[in-house]
């Protein structure tokens, strides 16, 4: 992850806490696109993530969000998360073999479905209060 350094000392502590800054958090489907010549392809799903819970399947295409067409990767997000937070329900519009479908799917926090070492973290912040001098001025008292 990359986090500018002007946004860094505000979000530190969460961080090395809990591994990703506080909330509220982006919808996350468990779909993995690639945009190849102005269309958005199916490469990878999540396994048991909310996309493949719904039917979409590696090679559909998706056509559009909430009845507006996406040709990029960025239109595509940048619809999803206007849509609000993770837990909002997102209208996709798959084409599957010559049919499109209009598919709503419960988005999900892609921390809730990841499993994480949390030991890590704990590593992490050890070596970082033990005096990484370009850290030193943002650990907390």
């Amino acid at each position: 992850m990359f986090v500018p350094i002007d946004q860094l000392k505000p979000i530190l502590g969460d961080l090395l806490e809990k591994g990703r800054a506080a909330g509220p958090y982006r919808p996350w489907l468990g779909l993995y696109a690639q945009e190849i010549q102005g269309r958005l392809f199916v490469s990878r799903l999540a396994r048991g993530g909310p996309a493949q819970t719904a039917g979409i399947k590696q090679g559909d295409l998706v056509v559009g969000v909430g009845s507006e067409p996406v040709t990029s990767l960025i239109e595509y997000y940048r619809r999803i998360w206007k849509l609000g937070n993770a837990g909002v329900s997102v209208p996709l519009d798959i084409l599957q073999g010559a049919k499109v479908r209009s598919i709503s799917i419960k988005s999900s926090d892609r921390y809730k479905w990841l499993k994480l070492d949390h030991s890590y973290w704990i590593k992490a912040h050890r070596v970082l209060l033990r005096g990484h001098a370009q850290w030193r001025c943002y650990t907390p008292a």
